[in-house]
């Protein structure tokens, strides 16, 4: 791998999607529903959009590149097609309990006349219908493309295992650390073929930790470590508090706090943290024992302006009181694929602006 800046920057996962590729308003529809371009084009489609997403990432002059996700609709549904997993007939889900919801303010939609009170809700998930297998790689092609294009480190992420089985409907395994750990030895392999394929940073998204965080707490430690097990790369978990896209108002929930002391214990070498838009403060990388904190500097709310570059290293340096700056890297909040592409840009580019100038006063 090149050698690292001080203070390194990257995106978290997911780049400003096009719209000439996918209809946004259908993002949480059946997998490969939002699609704009019809499927014997789309694979060309993809490699632009990711030949886009790097080109950004490399203009901005990100320390990773990434290929922003551009081949997903969501970053769970992308990893259903481990073996055992049924998504053909979904399960419904009737457990809706979550931690966290007291201290979110979601986006609704505008009532329109003649609206019915809506009814009871019903959520629909794949089912593990039997042993959860890794049947060969599912992120390969992305990644050899993804490397033939980047002149810098690359990044690429994979659903964590305990957000992976709280987002299925178990009719195999009978409870949920069992599930998870069969998800997470399934993982294990696919971050490894990342790993020798030579990605140099493998990320794990885990917001369930936070959300769930009483469901997952007594074993996901061991079921991280059992995904990362041998990975021969940088790795790093991604913990957050939901799209902003969906969410009006984030409120710095006590929850968070224990989730990333949790997540402290893994063997992950970095955190990444949700930070601008909740208002977390320096108090809370206490809790991130000896691990490298990706700090997320930029609030992705649909309507929040460009953070200026003065901004950004304030909070920097804020962090580094507590981190140090071998310890600090720098990272949007939660994934940008909503964004509009000029908004993004100008976010990450202030994001390393910021970050060069703390490197030139450390020398």
């Amino acid at each position: 791998m090149a050698q690292l800046p001080r203070i390194p920057t990257q995106i978290v996962g997911s780049w400003c999607k096009p719209h000439w590729l996918c209809d946004h308003d259908l993002v949480y529809g059946p997998e490969g529903s939002w699609w704009r371009v019809e499927e014997p084009l789309r694979a060309e489609a993809f490699d632009d959009a990711v030949r886009l997403a790097v080109t950004d990432q490399r203009d901005a002059g990100l320390s990773y590149v990434g290929d922003g996700e551009q081949r997903r609709q969501t970053f769970s549904g992308h990893f259903t097609s481990l073996g055992g997993i049924d998504t053909e007939t979904l399960g419904e889900v009737t457990d809706f309990r979550n931690d966290i919801g007291e201290y979110l303010t979601m986006k609704a939609r505008a009532a329109q006349a003649g609206d019915e009170a809506p009814p009871p809700p019903k959520f629909e998930q794949p089912r593990a219908v039997g042993p959860i297998t890794w049947d060969g790689p599912i992120l390969a092609d992305a990644a050899r493309f993804l490397l033939a294009e980047a002149d810098r480190p690359t990044k690429m992420t994979v659903i964590g295992p305990n957000t992976l089985a709280l987002r299925l409907v178990d009719e195999h395994y009978g409870s949920l650390e069992a599930l998870t750990m069969a998800v997470a030895d399934a993982l294990n392999a696919e971050c490894r073929a990342l790993a020798d394929a030579g990605i140099d940073l493998v990320q794990l998204d885990e917001p369930e930790v936070h959300f769930r965080h009483s469901q997952v707490e007594g074993f996901a430690v061991e079921a991280i470590d059992r995904c990362l097990a041998g990975v021969e790369a940088t790795t790093a978990i991604h913990m957050c508090y939901g799209y902003a896209r969906n969410i009006a108002e984030k409120r710095a929930t006590p929850v968070y706090e224990r989730a990333v002391e949790l997540l402290g214990q893994t063997s992950a070498d970095a955190l990444s943290l949700e930070y601008e838009q909740p208002g977390h403060g320096p108090d809370l990388l206490t809790h991130a024992g000896d691990k490298t904190v990706l700090l997320g500097v930029l609030d992705l709310a649909t309507d929040a302006p460009v953070e200026s570059v003065d901004h950004i290293e304030a909070r920097a340096r804020e962090a580094m009181e507590v981190t140090g700056p071998d310890r600090l890297g720098l990272a949007p909040d939660c994934g940008m694929w909503f964004l509009p592409r000029d908004t993004a840009r100008a976010k990450v580019t202030a994001m390393e602006q910021a970050a060069a100038r703390l490197r030139a006063e450390l020398g």
